[in-house]
Parts: C-alpha cells; structure tokens; sequence
C-alpha cells in the first residue's frame, strides 16, 4: 500500500478506536448510574453491602457491554467519519480516487471483528456472568431462597440417563405437572411415560394420571394407570431444581442441547430455536450499523454531536424494536426462528444498499 495511504488508514483507525472506547465507556457509566437510581431503594431496604453492590454491577456490565455495544460502534463510525467529511477529508479522498468503502475499509473490518467479539462474549463469557448476576440480586441482596432457577418447562437428562420434562415444578411442594419421562436405547425410544402429575414424600415417586408405553419392535404395548408408584425412578426434586441457567441466560450450545432435550421429551423447542438464532443473528448488528453510518456521516450533511447523537438514538432505537418485536413474534409461533431473527437484520442491511446507492462513492 502506498505510504500516505497506510497513514490515512491508521489515522482513521486510531480515530474510530478511541471514540469507540470513549462512548463505550461513556455508555457504560451512563447506563451503570441509571440503573443504580433505579434500584438505590432496594440496595437501601435490603442493608446491601457495597461488596454485592459492586459484584452485582460488575456481573451486569456484561449485559450492558453486549447491548450497548452496537449503540457505541455507530456512535463512534458517525463521529469519526463525520469529522472527516465536515473538514473535507474525504472530498480530497474522493478527488485522489479512493471510493467510499475503499477509505472506510478499516471501519468496516473492526466492526466485522466486533461482531466476531460479541458472538464469542454471548457464548462464553454473558451466560455465566448473567447466572452470577441474577444470584446476587436474588439470594444475596433480597435474603429470596435459590428460586432463580426455571421452574417451567424443564428439560433434564436424570442420573438412570432417562430424559425428563415437566411443563411445571413447584419447589416449595416438589410437585411436578405435564411430566414425560423417556428411556431410550441409543437413538430409539424404548419407553415413554406420560403423568398429569407426579409427587415426591420423600423416598420415592408418585405419578397421577398415568400413561406408560413400550416400544417393542414394531409392537406398541400402552397401559393405563390412575397412580403409579414409581420405585425405580432415581432422580429427586433436587434434581429438578439443580443451579441450572434459565433459557434467556443460554449460549448457542447449550440451547440446542435445551432443544434438542425438549423435543425429544416431547415438548415445544420453538422458544428455544428462537433464541438460537438471535444469538446468531445480534452480533451481526455491529457490522450493520456500521455500514449505515459510514453512508449517513460521508454524505454533504454535516455530522455534528448533536445530529450524530440523534442519528444513533433514531437508528438504535428502531433497531432494537425491530429485533424485539421479531422476537416476540417467533416466540409466539407467528414467525418461524430463522425470519423472526434475521427480518431486522435483512431489513437494515437493505437500508444500508438504498442509502449506499445514493451516496458519493
């Protein structure tokens, strides 16, 4: 690359990189300060000590990193080449024969690697610091008992290696509801048994309304049962309340294993299929307001503060809307998994070529 290109990249790199840290953190602050207002009366009523203060939000900055991270890389992208454009930088670029893309490249791959970032932050560093988060607000600031952990549809793998799911747990009683039990032999089914209710006195299982199969060959033996004590299940309430992470908290790996468990106990996986795929899908949100801002701040409108800051609350705000309500309509079973995740995706990257195409290039 020729030398004063390889200054004008660097230049615009260190640029984006620091306004990018600047309004990362400045969003950080801002929304850690918020909050803390929001809740000051519950850390007061429950005689907090600043030790859970301070775990607590610092367990909840990874939450507020991975929203506000797509906020701070737009934020950054209008305020650097803005800039550049309001001191007709990128006039002379354009003049010397660099189009568009070519000068912003830079841009363009940060925000590619960022979402590369997000994606490994949600799978390995967000679950865990979320389950920590929640423990503290729960059993630590509020004196609650351990009752975070999910107590409807339940999908778990026992100790005797059956599968389990109840549509309902009750912690208190230890009774379960909407229970399916499955013993399979490799990748077959070999027995399945379904209960309206199952209930524990301490040593062993009763089941209520009871209807038990086996799958024999091409024989299928049902039988009836009003109660059935089930001597040979080994699996106890604990294990139905062990610290498990609640769907919202899951990676990708582990949503496909909740999946995968739920529709081989023959309930509905499509709450979980939904999440696989926005957690496939949010990271990408980096790249794409990236592109938008790049076409908005290059354009003859000049970028100033106030107008790159109402541009991200204007961009942001109908991204997160987009993203929300595609959510709620996937989880609903309106839309399938793939388009109630990807639809804003698709529709702002389609923004992103409309405005693309009517840019100086």
């Amino acid at each position: 690359m020729h030398p004063p290109m390889t200054i004008i990249d660097r230049h615009l790199l260190s640029t984006f990189l620091r306004n990018l840290g600047h309004t990362l953190i400045g969003t950080l602050v801002l929304f850690t300060l918020m909050d803390l207002l929001d809740h000051m009366g519950s850390f007061v009523d429950n005689s907090a000590g600043l030790s859970m203060v301070l775990r607590y939000y610092l367990y909840k900055s990874a939450w507020t990193i991975d929203t506000v991270l797509p906020v701070a890389t737009l934020m950054a992208v209008l305020f650097t080449v803005g800039t550049m454009a309001r001191y007709l930088e990128m006039t002379a670029l354009f003049a010397a024969g660099r189009s568009l893309l070519q000068v912003c490249a830079p841009l363009i791959a940060v925000a590619f690697l960022l979402s590369l970032g997000s994606m490994a932050w949600r799978e390995y560093v967000l679950p865990e610091a979320n389950v920590r988060m929640h423990k503290v607000w729960e059993v630590e600031i509020h004196k609650n008992p351990d009752t975070i952990n999910p107590t409807e549809h339940i999908a778990i793998r026992g100790p005797d290696d059956r599968k389990y799911y109840a549509r309902k747990f009750d912690p208190e009683t230890g009774i379960l509801r909407g229970l399916k039990i499955m013993t399979v032999d490799g990748a077959k089914v070999v027995e399945r048994i379904d209960a309206d209710r199952a209930e524990w006195n301490g040593r062993q299982w009763t089941l209520v309304g009871v209807v038990k199969r086996e799958f024999r060959g091409e024989e299928e033996i049902t039988t009836h049962y009003a109660r059935l004590t089930a001597t040979d299940l080994t699996i106890d309430p604990k294990g139905f309340y062990r610290d498990r992470i609640r769907q919202e908290d899951m990676n990708i790996r582990q949503l496909r294993d909740h999946a995968e468990l739920i529709r081989e106990s023959g309930g509905n996986p499509t709450t979980a299929l939904v999440d696989i795929q926005f957690q496939l899908a949010f990271p990408w949100v980096n790249l794409i307001v990236a592109l938008i801002g790049v076409v908005l701040a290059s354009g003859p409108r000049k970028t100033t503060v106030a107008s790159g800051f109402g541009l991200t609350l204007l961009i942001s705000f109908g991204y997160y809307m987009f993203m929300n309500f595609g959510k709620s309509f996937g989880h609903s079973g309106t839309l399938p998994p793939v388009l109630s995740a990807w639809a804003g995706n698709v529709f702002f990257l389609t923004l992103f070529l409309v405005l693309f195409l009517r840019a100086r290039r």
